[in-house]
């Protein structure tokens, strides 16, 4: 007699063209993991405004760089409260 086991549950991915994000990714992974690529993307404009220190219209890459850091503090607060 064989058992009948349904098929496992198909993970649902949220798809963009350049990545995806399965479905059952819990919050506190998914806000460590954007904790993680908001810090590449501030230590990359961090990096960039100091080599081209004095060069016009690099405030606004100054404030993408801060933006970036007050979203990483919040998600990090949030994770500490979790």
């Amino acid at each position: 007699m064989k058992k009948i086991v349904p098929d496992p549950p198909r993970l649902k991915l949220v798809n963009n063209l350049y990545f995806s994000i399965h479905s059952d990714l819990i919050p506190p992974d998914a806000l460590a993991h954007a904790s993680e690529l908001l810090r590449g993307v501030s230590e990359t404009l961090d990096e960039h405004c100091r080599a081209l220190a004095g060069t016009p219209g690099l405030n606004m890459l100054a404030n993408a760089a801060h933006a970036a850091e007050t979203a990483r503090a919040s998600i990090e607060h949030a994770l500490r409260r979790m």
